[in-house]
């Protein structure tokens, strides 16, 4: 019942990489300053030898680091911090000394969003029409002890205001424990293997098997164990978990036992930077209870997935390619599904440093639904093709060019138009959740819309953001009885 007509709030910053403990290796010309751990080369060197000459009681002060948060929080490291913890209030919150090299640490988020969502679902599901409220709070906290074991747990409470259409666990789900895990880590030589068991956020390759679900009011996690392993420039690991099922009370979230999956992935990288190539592959082995297509009968999802993914940037482009292969049994037919994805895209680094890009998304539907085979592609915990998900990858074809630039230097603005397709006239189109908007037999064009959307991201100061959303999707002229989308969202982003 309400939207809000100043700007109001969302998704947390993704900033460059965390702060790294500085290099081991010291060079003839550099300077480690007395009583820190602080290290200065070249001519930075030359000029702190004298202060690194002077008495020990009068040191050189270390520097505080600039947050740097990524968008899983269990990723961030804060073990170099032990040497600047005393800068400032933030940095005394992300490393607490308990004594030798153990610490703890602690961090949190709060999200407000108001939202309007007119033609959600493009009119096929009860309407919102006056906007509503959001707001989504967590808190955490993280233990390392002596760099070889790590518990870490994960508070997140998310809620509704004035959702006249359905409310789901997407949008609501009061206090619950989002992730709650244990980890042990065993150095090899200069790599690493480590084990994690819990519940805990996952994010693999271009997040279309796996995500985090940002852009939902409620985050996304999984019950799992996971193997991991670096060494160099290669790294990768084993997992085997389930599905959460999420509800909308508090303390109430569950392991959902009919959802299970499992697999391996595995990553090598060359060269960095400007001039880099990242190759990944993983394998998913998934066991559904139930799952259902267009026009078929609720069906038990036995279903191998084998992706590739290529990454390469030289010289101002960046070229993303990615195939991923389905096959298995759905109830009594054999699966016989694909995704391809590819992104080609150029940046500059004058004036707004605009980049400019064009992808191509396809993932295919059922051929023929007489036949003995299911064809639509399936994903496990896709990301959304846009902020707020309306569509999914599931027989679905995306041309889009985009388009994002910086015309001031904490201002992001993104724009893109998108033509949209089914890959199969006989096949349904479908919600991100695999829930069909549309099936085979309300229409049979296969263009059936186009997308615009357009966003910005205003960062006000390392720990706040504010920005905008909206996405507005044309379908009357193509699907009989639907309503166009017109999605807009403001949003404000604490974090530390």
């Amino acid at each position: 019942m309400l939207f809000a007509t100043t700007p109001l709030l969302a998704a947390a910053l993704v900033q460059p990489a965390p702060y790294a403990a500085p290099a081991t290796t010291i060079a003839a010309d550099t300077v480690v300053v007395a009583g820190t751990s602080a290290i200065l080369t070249g001519p930075a060197a030359e000029t702190a030898s004298t202060v690194a000459d002077a008495p020990a009681s009068v040191p050189l002060p270390a520097k505080a680091p600039k947050p740097a948060f990524k968008p899983i929080n269990h990723e961030e490291d804060y073990s170099a911090f032990r040497a600047v913890r005393d800068q400032n209030d933030w940095t005394r919150l992300k490393y607490i000394p308990l004594g030798g090299d153990s610490y703890a640490s602690l961090g949190g988020e709060l999200r407000l969003r108001g939202e309007y969502r007119g033609g959600e679902r493009y009119g096929m599901i009860a309407q919102d029409d006056d906007g509503n409220f959001q707001i989504r709070a967590r808190l955490w906290g993280d233990v390392h002890v002596g760099g070889v074991l790590r518990a870490f747990v994960d508070i997140e409470h998310a809620q509704s205001w004035g959702l006249d259409s359905l409310v789901t666990p997407i949008d609501q789900g009061k206090a619950d424990i989002h992730q709650a895990f244990i980890e042990a880590r065993l150095p090899v030589g200069e790599g690493q293997i480590s084990a994690r068991f819990g519940r805990q956020e996952m994010g693999l390759g271009s997040f279309t098997q796996f995500d985090m679900r940002e852009g939902a009011n409620a985050r996304r996690s999984q019950d799992a164990l996971r193997i991991m392993g670096k060494f160099g420039r290669w790294d990768g690991g084993l997992f085997s978990g389930y599905a959460v099922t999420e509800k909308l009370g508090s303390f109430d979230d569950v392991r959902n036992k009919d959802f299970r999956f499992r697999g391996a992935h595995l990553t090598h990288q060359w060269g960095g930077g400007a001039e880099s190539l990242r190759v990944e592959g993983l394998f998913i082995s998934s066991d559904r209870a139930t799952l259902r297509f267009n026009n078929l009968p609720l069906g038990h999802d036995d279903r191998k997935t084998l992706s590739l993914r290529a990454v390469g940037a030289k010289q101002g482009w960046t070229l993303e390619v990615e195939r991923q292969q389905q096959w298995g049994d759905y109830g009594a037919l054999s699966i016989d599904a694909n995704f391809t994805s590819a992104t080609l895209a150029h940046s500059w680094t004058d004036g707004w440093k605009p980049r400019a890009a064009l992808r191509f998304d396809r993932g295919s539907g059922d051929k023929d639904r007489h036949d003995d085979k299911a064809g639509t592609f399936a994903p496990l915990f896709p990301r959304p093709l846009t902020y707020n998900g309306d569509l999914g990858y599931q027989n679905i074809t995306v041309l889009q060019p985009m388009i994002s630039f910086f015309p001031a230097s904490r201002l992001k603005m993104d724009a893109s138009v998108a033509g949209l397709w089914r890959t199969q006239s006989d096949d349904a189109i479908h919600a991100l959740s695999g829930a069909i908007i549309f099936d085979s037999a309300q229409s049979d064009e296969r263009y059936f819309g186009t997308r615009y959307t357009l966003s910005g991201q205003y960062s006000l100061n390392p720990f706040t953001t504010l920005g905008f959303y909206t996405n507005y999707t044309d379908v009357t002229r193509n699907l009989v009885g639907g309503k166009d989308l017109f999605y807009a969202a403001t949003y404000l982003t604490f974090r530390f």
